[in-house]
């Protein structure tokens, strides 16, 4: 998912989903470049022409224009995980895809791109918040599917369901992190204070930190992870759930642990030279569960700079990342980050310089640099003006 943020950031102006640029499909056809050798499987380019096939066998396919992922009447949408919003004649209609899930009961009088902020879809209910106004508190609304909503509260945002379908909220005044019934009462309170709570929806746990301890609930159960001096991790440390997994780090140390507390994996961060220096991406879990991929910038100011990029793996049971490739770039001065997707041992990486590659996390071949194919295709922009996206075919 995490591979289309940059496609979407380039369609969406403040969460509102726009078009993509028209091209004619004779000019965005013509004179492809042909592709790089050694691809393992087709890598899919998105430009401002569309969609480019990158094969295995050295060929480059036009295969259309982009077209959107959501319907034509969903005003703003998720690139997580493509839940949507939008508006029918004063109703809300909350869908996932192409698919319509829910439509309000009641009629709303504002109908901005941003008046639904916050959709959660569970198994058997959605939430989602309200702003009538964005000069007042939003309200928290819940709803069965095919039932009318219900007002629930007011200034909080729905975290996740749990697997008993009740719901974990966060209160956006003192961030109190709270467990509300399935029909919207309140159950019980977690915590007083978790500004930083990071919800993982397909373990069904929210992670967060509790003075120096890291501590999971399933809105049941509250539990420690480890503290984190013992964990050698210092300050504020970002925090990311990875499906069964979580990882903390802060600017010298990462560290990845199962919800149980053990330590799947932990290694030492190289130095930052400057002070935008550090991860510059999510970490990556491979399918296997076997390991994380992650990539480190140095020469980093935030303010337009030289440097560098290096994606590392980081496997189970390690106490040292390995690297696997370096990217020399020119750093965006604004929204730079890089991706990456995995695809067996294989590793896409891309960044929002608009460089691109294949990388052998087994080590038994080479990378191939999609850089040089990708500044080729029709509706290319080297400005980084353009629509930019590279994915897995």
């Amino acid at each position: 998912m995490k591979a289309f943020w940059v496609l979407a950031s380039a369609l969406l102006v403040a969460g509102a989903v726009g078009a993509a640029p028209a091209r004619s499909a004779a000019h965005c056809s013509a004179a492809l470049p042909p592709a790089p050798a050694g691809l393992p499987a087709s890598v899919v380019v998105t430009t401002n022409c569309g969609l480019f096939a990158l094969q295995p066998g050295g060929n480059v396919a036009y295969e259309g224009a982009w077209t959107r992922p959501v319907p034509a009447v969903a005003s703003s949408y998720s690139p997580e995980d493509l839940s949507w919003s939008g508006f029918l004649r004063g109703h809300i209609l909350i869908g996932r895809g192409m698919k319509v899930l829910w439509r309000s009961h009641d009629r709303y009088s504002s109908t901005h791109p941003g008046s639904v902020g916050e959709v959660l879809l569970g198994r058997r209910k959605l939430a989602f918040t309200y702003y009538t106004s964005f000069r007042r508190p939003s309200r928290l609304y819940l709803a069965a599917y095919g039932r009318a909503e219900h007002a629930v509260a007011r200034d909080e945002t729905p975290l996740l369901f749990t697997r008993s379908g009740a719901l974990i909220i966060q209160r956006n005044r003192g961030s109190a992190l709270v467990v509300r019934r399935g029909d919207g009462r309140l159950e019980r309170a977690l915590a007083p204070h978790a500004p930083e709570a990071h919800p993982d929806r397909v373990a069904g746990k929210v992670v967060y930190l509790r003075d120096d301890k890291l501590v999971a609930s399933d809105g049941v159960r509250v539990w420690e992870l480890g503290s984190l001096r013992r964990l050698g991790v210092t300050g504020w440390p970002t925090i990311e759930p990875l499906l069964q997994l979580v990882s903390l780090h802060d600017r010298r140390r990462l560290v990845v642990l199962d919800f149980s507390g053990h330590v799947f994996a932990t290694t030492v961060l190289p130095k930052p030279p400057k002070s935008a220096d550090g991860i510059s991406s999510s970490l990556e879990l491979n399918a296997a569960g076997t390991a994380v991929a992650f990539t480190a910038t140095s020469g980093n100011t935030a303010y337009g700079s030289h440097g560098s990029e290096t994606v590392y793996e980081l496997a189970a049971g390690h106490t040292a990342a390995d690297p696997l490739y370096k990217q020399e770039l020119d750093f965006n001065v604004c929204e730079r980050m890089a991706w990456l997707v995995w695809r067996g041992d294989r590793l896409l990486y891309a960044d929002t310089e608009q460089h691109a590659a294949v990388l052998d996390a087994a080590g038994a071949a080479g990378a191939v640099d999609l850089t040089g194919v990708i500044a080729a295709l029709p509706g290319f922009r080297p400005d980084g003006d353009g629509i930019f996206d590279v994915a897995w075919g």
